[in-house]
């Protein structure tokens, strides 16, 4: 009966309906929205390139069909992502703006995704099914032909996929930025599932309140926001926030291989996700237009999480402490309880607590290397952008059965020894020490330990009182919010990726088993029990053996690769640069470690392998002198520099330490006086204009230009094509050239 309540908690959040191409006009159709994307990803459109220029005008064009009168915001944004020792990241940016004229405006909601892609796929999901729902959202509201109270404004950002950059800018210098505002921000980082309302902006109780009531299919957990600090991923969210914007930002992340990849394509894309994007926002939409949005409440921070059916279970962030002290006392009174009746004694109870320990830290350290070592068994398997197999459900089953083997394996070597309820009270004590501790320094994952653990604790209180026939029923009770929280938890983020399973998944399960360890010794066989942790064992390595064989890598199902050439101009010399560790195509281009950081407008920073290259016959950049001024002491210059070749990346940095340059701005955007230089995407045919106030003699400044295109490695002296199972990405061409001035 628990399982079944966590597989019917897991399957209350999952999306099935699909309204059709001829449902009412006022509604949200994720038919109508598809063939928005089937027009939006027709191939790779990042930005600078001219099929990213077909979308912006197809999108554009859309909008005035609908009677709305869009805007291009062209500006100039730089990154607020800030990694040291990299160039800072820059560009001209085109964002797709247009209002819907509320009837007495106290703000503005703003419905926003990110209309350019990745250079390896066509974005499809990522982010033409954001995309396609504002779309959609809005020929939903013009066909209403209600007006809401507020203004409602379509944000179809640029340059997200290089930085986060059209966001930038719209929020530094746009009037639409100024104001009250609510953003309602969609995105995604796989191909279906549930569309997970996975952060806010702070204080949130506004909207995480207004989500919960308004949304037909509120989605959401507070654990999430904490996840996303370990996740390499971001959205435009990190720029709308510092604007003062309060943002919701949403994404579908299930089927995660596809995530920047060939296979990002109209094919692979899921109705009934974008359906339940489409019909989230809409409402939202409708909500927040017709609230006083002077009136929003700010005043906390929530803890939130589902339980069925279709609820989003609330409350604020400082009564997390107090859950977390109340299932502590609750659970010491059952030791204290317990031991008054004989049941236990306090030494051993103590000494269950602690190697009640073992088996949590044990789930940790197997599921942080357990990618790895999928990886050694079949290295095809790191190239995925996401850490996800096509086919991750028996690897999945596989890191669950792993839990139950170390827990049983504890269990079943200490249950003698120590005590089987005295083990039992250490894991309800662990997660009561989880939930209190979690409460202080992470509220919003708090509720992971605490609702479990008060309610198993409760359960066991309850159970003593009962005669033996029925304490069995009544310990299930109080582990129904352990079933309904942590096993659900544990299933939905192993979508996250096979390389943080030993961050929720793995100890999740653990703790689960852990206070399920009343019921299981009811169960537990006199003889040859450990047979029990053995059988557990051998069905791990059966599901990972069947997990790995059954996982294709094929044309159908390719795997990333990645490869970037660089020329020196200045030498004539070239280098191919891949990864640290190559896949087996890629390795015949890696060589010896990357010393100093030369490579870093070709392709960050970090460890990389590189090799001697065939020179190819390749314009170089170019850099032209406009003004060269001396006053007391403090040189002034301002050069263009320009990619001859049409690269849609350039970039400039100081070489060498001749001069010190005090301050540097690029098209009129005022960047950091680092050494490190920039990086500048979609320059256009003119390319950029620098300027820079430097002390010193001479300056060396470092010119170059990138290709972000796969397609055009082909050409290359010395390019093998990889086979076709692999995709190229991060796949990068330049060109540099040194300049003293």
């Amino acid at each position: 009966m628990l399982l079944l309540i966590a597989v019917g908690a897991i399957r209350d959040t999952t999306p099935t309906a699909v309204s059709p191409a001829d449902a009412p006009v006022q509604e949200f159709s994720a038919q109508r929205a598809f063939t928005q994307v089937e027009r939006i990803a027709v191939a790779p459109h990042p930005v600078g390139t001219a099929e990213h220029a077909r979308v912006r005008d197809y999108l554009v064009g859309e909008l005035r069909r609908l009677g709305l009168r869009p805007e291009v915001h062209e500006a100039v944004g730089i990154s607020p992502i800030d990694d040291p020792g990299d160039p800072v990241t820059a560009g001209r940016v085109f964002n797709i703006v247009t209002v819907i004229p509320g009837t007495a405006s106290t703000g503005r909601v703003f419905v926003t995704a990110h209309y350019d892609s990745v250079p390896e796929g066509p974005g499809a999901n990522d982010d033409g099914a954001g995309t396609a729902s504002a779309i959609e959202t809005a020929r939903a509201l013009v066909a209403d032909g209600t007006r809401l109270r507020n203004d409602v404004v379509l944000l179809i950002t640029d340059a997200e996929e290089a930085g986060l950059l059209g966001s930038e800018a719209f929020v530094k210098d746009h009037q639409l930025a100024q104001g009250r505002s609510v953003v309602i921000n969609n995105e995604a980082r796989g191909s279906k599932g549930p569309v997970l309302m996975f952060r806010s902006t702070e204080p949130n109780s506004g909207l995480i309140s207004m989500f919960g009531s308004a949304a037909p299919m509120p989605v959401a957990d507070s654990v999430y926001a904490e996840l996303m600090k370990l996740l390499n991923n971001d959205t435009d969210f990190t720029a709308f926030q510092p604007g003062g914007m309060a943002v919701l930002d949403s994404a579908y992340a299930n089927a995660g291989t596809l995530y920047h990849s060939v296979l990002d394509d109209p094919a692979h894309v899921d109705l009934a996700a974008l359906q339940q994007m489409g019909d989230n926002t809409l409402a939202l939409v409708r909500a927040f237009g017709g609230t006083d949005l002077a009136r929003l409440s700010t005043g906390d921070d929530l803890v939130y999480f589902n339980v069925p059916p279709g609820l989003l279970v609330r409350y604020p962030a400082w009564a997390a402490t107090l859950l977390g002290a109340v299932a502590l006392l609750t659970a010491l009174a059952l030791i204290f309880l317990s031991r008054r009746r004989g049941v236990v004694t306090l030494r051993r109870t103590l000494l269950g607590t602690a190697l009640a320990a073992i088996p949590i830290g044990l789930g940790v350290g197997v599921g942080v290397f357990f990618w790895d070592l999928l990886k050694v068994i079949r290295p095809e398997l790191g190239g995925t952008a996401t850490t996800t197999p096509y086919r991750p459900e028996l690897l999945w089953l596989a890191v669950l059965m792993l839990a139950g083997t170390i827990l049983t394996a504890w269990y079943a070597l200490l249950r003698r020894r120590v005590g089987t309820t005295e083990l039992a009270l250490g894991m309800l004590t662990w997660a009561a020490l989880i939930g209190l501790g979690l409460g202080i320094v992470s509220p919003g994952a708090s509720h992971l330990a605490a609702w479990p653990a008060l309610g198993a604790a409760l359960g066991g209180l309850a159970a003593l009182r009962r005669p033996p026939r029925w304490r069995v029923l009544v310990l299930a009770a109080g582990l129904v919010p352990a079933a309904l929280i942590l096993l659900p938890s544990a299933w939905n983020t192993l979508p996250t990726g096979l390389q943080y399973v030993g961050y929720a998944p793995m100890p999740l399960v653990i703790l689960f088993g852990g206070l399920l360890l009343p019921m299981v010794e009811v169960v537990w066989p006199r003889r040859r029990s450990p047979l029990i942790p053995l059988t557990a064992l051998v069905v791990s390595i059966t599901l990972v053996a069947a997990g790995l064989l059954v996982e294709p890598i094929d044309k159908e199902h390719p795997r990333r690769t990645s490869l970037a050439y660089g020329l020196d101009a200045d030498t004539g010399k070239a280098v191919w640069l891949t990864s640290k560790k190559p896949d087996q195509w890629a390795r015949r281009y890696g060589g010896t470690d990357a010393t100093g950081r030369p490579q870093a407008e070709l392709w960050g920073g970090g460890s990389k392998l590189l090799s001697p290259a065939k020179a190819a016959a390749l314009p170089e950049p170019s850099l032209r002198v406009l003004a060269d001024t001396t006053r007391q002491g403090m040189r002034t210059l301002r050069v263009r520099i320009r990619s001859e070749r049409g690269a849609n990346t350039v970039g400039l940095r100081v070489d060498g330490d001749t001069a010190t340059v005090r301050s540097l701005t690029v098209e009129g955007r005022s960047i950091k006086a680092d050494p490190a230089g920039f990086v500048f995407h979609a320059p256009g045919a003119d390319g950029v204009e620098v300027s820079m106030t430097v002390t010193g003699g001479k300056i060396r400044l470092r010119v170059t230009d990138v290709s972000p295109n796969p397609r055009e490695m082909s050409a290359l002296p010395g390019f093998i094509t990889p086979p076709d199972w692999l995709f190229l990405g991060d796949a990068k061409i330049s060109v540099t050239r040194a300049y003293t001035i």
